[in-house]
């Protein structure tokens, strides 16, 4: 009976530690209709600097119970990295694929210089904090640079402690699966927020080149002149008339 306990025990935290390890970042800006395979430009007149301490770092995954670092299969990685590139790589694919909204940047060149970017899950027990900041440089040419700054948080209660309590427990359950679902797990919530990050800084440097967004012209709608007397068929006004 004892080594039955046992080995539910670990099997109940094997399923923990599979849970938890599988937080993927897949930060991207969406382009209609991209093919899969962009080449992806170098732009010799453009320097790309990131002042980052940790060069192999994209996210920070900070969980509160299961911190089985280095072991990729039961535990999970703190350093996370971007599915679709780093930052520089980001920037460099914008250009490649949407050209026409960079004119400035790739005729005159200039420099991209990101100051800061956190961005972080940092779990406590009952609470958990998703947090992205973002300071950039830019300079076109020989113009004046301009600076983007840009920051956002999600708190929620997506945390190691109530995941745990709602498998041991029926009652946090039913409270903690609806939750989830609405407010998304913390893989969610990270690449909500780095999605939302790069879109509002490629939308400013759109600004920065002079793009400004087309919307769509709403046809000229035809108008009627209005006649003091509605228009009558001959033959009806005929058989009015002798009536």
């Amino acid at each position: 009976m004892f080594f039955r306990y046992v080995r539910s025990m670990i099997h109940f935290f094997l399923l923990l530690f599979l849970f938890q390890c599988s937080t993927s970042i897949r930060v991207y800006r969406p382009v209609a209709n991209e093919s899969p395979y962009e080449v992806i430009k170098t732009f010799p007149k453009l320097s790309v600097v990131a002042s980052h301490p940790f060069p192999d770092r994209f996210a920070l995954y900070s969980p509160y119970i299961y911190t089985t670092k280095g072991i990729p299969f039961f535990g999970t990685e703190y350093d996370l990295k971007n599915e679709y590139g780093d930052f520089a790589y980001l920037i460099r694919k914008e250009l490649s694929i949407r050209p026409e909204k960079y004119q400035l940047l790739i005729a005159e060149g200039g420099k991209i210089d990101v100051k800061e970017f956190v961005f972080e899950s940092v779990d406590n027990c009952y609470a958990n904090d998703v947090n992205l900041k973002l300071k950039v440089d830019v300079q076109i040419g020989k113009r004046n640079v301009e600076t983007f700054i840009y920051s956002d948080q999600i708190h929620s209660y997506i945390s190691d402690c109530y995941l745990t309590g709602s498998i041991l427990t029926i009652i946090p359950l039913v409270w903690y699966v609806p939750y989830a679902g609405f407010r998304g797990n913390r893989e969610d919530q990270l690449n909500e927020l780095g999605r939302n990050a790069i879109e509002a800084y490629f939308q400013f440097l759109e600004g920065l080149n002079g793009y400004v967004t087309k919307t769509p012209s709403t046809p000229n709608k035809t108008t009627v002149p209005f006649l003091n007397e509605p228009a009558t068929d001959p033959k009806i006004k005929e058989i009015m008339d002798n009536l």
